[in-house]
């Protein structure tokens, strides 16, 4: 399912978007030839045309690959992916108006998992205590897959934003606010408090890294 904004820039033209050539616009379409061309070092690794089946997702590879950002893959999944049915909803992003899935080899596969998976847990964390449930913390849930629920392609640039968003909200919780109806954090969960935090992110790659193309948060 394209975008219906630039996939650099985030802006709706008025004379419409214009579909990359490559994939015909199916992770990437573009007010201007500019955008295109500071995008492309994000958009080439999905530059591919998909079938009306097939949903670009990412695959988190186990703790023996850390650091984290090594352990994000592209992956094109179909639609028969057993994520659809069995996947659990990660309810902080859903808080925050971007709703993933995530499915476990391990815990929902029922394959053996050869190590835990920092990231996927972090991700699979409840608003109202900040931990993951059970299952989650005494099971191994080896390789993740992760997903938007509405079928969008989800980058790595994107779960690189939401992994960053939950580990700056472990570091900041607080049990004792627990009760003020918004979990344990000072303010609600929000699509603005996601979309601020990925403002400040985005910003401080560009500057510190000098990340071409890092700058919308679909």
């Amino acid at each position: 399912m394209p975008s219906s904004r630039c996939s650099k820039c985030g802006k709706v033209p008025d004379d419409g978007l214009r579909n990359c050539s490559g994939c015909h616009g199916a992770t990437g379409a573009y007010c201007s030839l500019e955008c295109q061309k500071a995008h492309w070092k994000i958009h080439k690794p999905m530059c591919r045309p998909i079938g009306p089946n097939e949903v670009w997702g990412i695959k988190i590879l186990d703790n023996r690959h850390q650091p984290w950002f090594s352990q994000f893959q592209h992956v094109l999944l179909n639609t028969s992916h057993p994520i659809f049915t069995k996947g659990e909803l990660c309810p902080v992003t859903a808080k925050c108006g971007y709703p993933l899935l995530i499915y476990s080899d391990s815990i929902h596969g029922g394959l053996p998992a050869q190590e835990d998976n920092q990231p996927a847990v972090y991700l699979r964390i409840e608003p109202h205590d900040g931990f993951a449930p059970m299952h989650w913390q005494m099971q191994e849930p080896g390789t993740c897959y992760v997903v938007r629920q509405d079928r969008k392609p989800l980058t790595k640039e994107a779960i690189e934003i939401i992994y960053n968003f939950h580990s700056y909200l472990l570091d900041i919780v607080n049990l004792e606010l627990a009760t003020n109806g918004h979990g344990p954090w000072r303010k609600p969960l929000s699509p603005e408090w996601l979309k601020s935090f990925a403002d400040d992110y985005r910003q401080e790659e560009i500057s510190r890294e000098g990340r071409k193309g890092f700058d919308f948060f679909p």
